[in-house]
């Protein structure tokens, strides 16, 4: 749930600069300069985590550039929840049918709960994103990177014996590609002469880091369709951040939205403490 709120913050701060692109490589620089000075600290993930942590490093870069392009053509209410919304139904069938993943019948009430309270926050937006083809692509198509670079960094961090390692050399692999694209397709100078708020992006690489690690640590203890289920909560954080900070349309639908997703969750807190 934290990381659910640290990951809605970092996503505003993205959409807040003028190109979602600069503001993506602004965030992964940071990072990247965050998770250098940490390699002595953290050590070495194990050898055996490292093929899912190249994998991940590969989709989080797709994963970057679709984000970018759907805060171009989109709203933040419009491509977040899209986005964010189908990640867990792929997460969910790729977990349950390669890695065997088991849940209880609490779990899976909840965890239909909370798809179906993110299905009437994608459907309120439908509508409008059907109007412009790009963003319901460039959503759609972030969601499958999310997927994968879930599953990914869920059996990577379970291998890996040490998530701190294993996300710190994480960001680092994440650092360098972003920022050689985003040269080639803005140029140097432009890239160069980046004037956003450094501290707003330190601030949002603090927040990426922070709940990201807490999602692997998380799907390192618990199923991993479930965590990331519970993670996309954030969509009710980012809907007042729409509603309130974008001044972007709110309505009915999203206060039932969230009913339905803090009611999954508080079921699935009962059913875990019997």
């Amino acid at each position: 749930m934290v990381a659910a709120l640290f990951h809605a913050i970092w996503n505003a701060a993205v959409k807040s600069g003028n190109d979602p692109l600069l503001s993506i490589t602004d965030i992964n620089v940071a990072t990247f300069l965050i998770a250098l000075p940490l390699v002595p600290v953290v050590g070495l993930p194990h050898p055996d985590s490292w093929p899912f942590l190249i994998t991940s490093a590969v989709l989080h870069f797709g994963y970057y550039l679709a984000l970018s392009e759907a805060y171009k053509y989109g709203d933040f209410s419009q491509a977040y929840p899209i986005a964010r919304g189908t990640a867990p139904v792929i997460v969910t069938l790729w977990g349950t049918l390669v890695l065997a993943e088991t849940l209880s019948a609490v779990e899976l009430v909840s965890l239909a709960g909370v798809l179906s309270g993110l299905l009437i926050f994608t459907s309120q937006t439908f509508p409008r994103v059907m109007r412009d083809r790009k963003a319901l692509v460039a959503a759609l198509v972030t969601s499958i990177f999310i997927g994968g670079y879930t599953l990914a960094d869920g059996v990577g961090g379970r291998l890996s014996q040490n998530i701190p390692g294993y996300m710190v050399w994480l960001y680092l692999l994440d650092g360098i590609p972003v920022l050689i694209y985003a040269v080639c397709r803005r140029g140097l100078h432009e890239v160069a002469g980046i004037r956003h708020d450094w501290k707003l992006m330190f601030a949002g690489a603090g927040f990426a880091f922070v709940s990201y690690a807490l999602v692997v640590w998380a799907m390192s203890r618990a199923p991993i369709p479930l965590v990331s289920a519970l993670r996309e909560t954030s969509i009710v954080i980012a809907a007042l951040i729409g509603a309130f900070y974008f001044k972007e349309s709110s309505s009915q639908r999203r206060i039932t939205a969230s009913v339905v997703i803090f009611s999954s969750v508080a079921l699935l807190a009962l059913g875990g403490s019997g």
